[in-house]
């Protein structure tokens, strides 16, 4: 139980240190918008609440009637690991509440589980959030198991091409991303939005057995593969990792 916990707002500073210091993905998004720390009274948790990189097409893709101020996205969400049992599921469910008393005008909260790296989105099972499919996503890995998303390459270096890629060593990797979204709106504004969106939303949840990986094979193919052996921190921290690779 968390009522030795509270749910406080701090501030950009600090979720950022959190995230970079604990969190696979390192960095927040440009687009956050709510960051919500777990404190034993230290910090021992941080959820960051915002957009994704296309907040309009985001929500018109999952519910074409609401715009981007009726929905928040959970953009980065960790807890340290050595906290109890079902603390994730718990201030998944603080931070509901929270954001319910001081956005009462929010509709709907989105996120992404990131099944590419074998997560099937547990944490939104068990708070009984709806589950609505799955995309094909990639990311890129060094020899030595590091991330490296597409997305660092565009801006550090422009470019993401085969030839680029190659030379750096980089495979890349192929796998699932995950929707889940929970309502905070009326049950009738929640039937109507259930039936206006263009997928099917269910708690009838994926589990690792659903969750398939392929890497680059060589000469333009892939084949299937297992989780990657990933190292913690996930995408560089700097620019140098990926300019020694280039100059080697």
């Amino acid at each position: 139980m968390l009522e030795q916990f509270s749910v406080q707002p701090i501030s950009s500073e600090a979720a950022k240190r959190f995230i970079a210091d604990h969190h696979y993905a390192v960095v927040c998004p440009p687009s956050s918008r709510l960051f919500l720390g777990l404190f034993k009274p230290e910090l021992v948790g941080v959820a960051v609440w915002g957009y994704g990189i296309r907040p309009l097409h985001t929500i018109k893709l999952l519910f074409p009637s609401l715009e981007v101020k009726d929905y928040f996205e959970l953009c980065r969400f960790c807890v340290l690991d050595d906290e109890p049992k079902n603390t994730e599921t718990q201030f998944l469910s603080k931070c509901i509440a929270y954001i319910k008393l001081h956005f009462a005008e929010r509709k709907v909260l989105f996120s992404w589980a990131d099944g590419l790296r074998g997560k099937p989105g547990y944490v939104y099972q068990a708070a009984s959030w709806l589950y609505g499919g799955k995309i094909k996503s990639e990311f890129y890995i060094t020899k030595s198991g590091e991330v490296v998303h597409p997305r660092l390459l565009i801006t550090r270096y422009g470019r993401r091409d085969k030839e680029f890629t190659s030379k750096l060593g980089l495979r890349k990797v192929w796998g699932y991303q995950l929707r889940y979204c929970f309502f905070i709106c009326s049950h009738k504004e929640r039937k109507r939005l259930l039936k206006e969106s263009a997928f099917s939303w269910s708690q009838n949840y994926p589990k690792m057995a659903d969750l398939s990986w392929e890497i680059e094979a060589g000469q333009g193919s892939r084949e299937s593969c297992q989780l990657p052996m990933l190292k913690g921190s996930g995408q560089f921290r700097s620019p140098a990792p990926l300019l020694e690779l280039l100059r080697g």
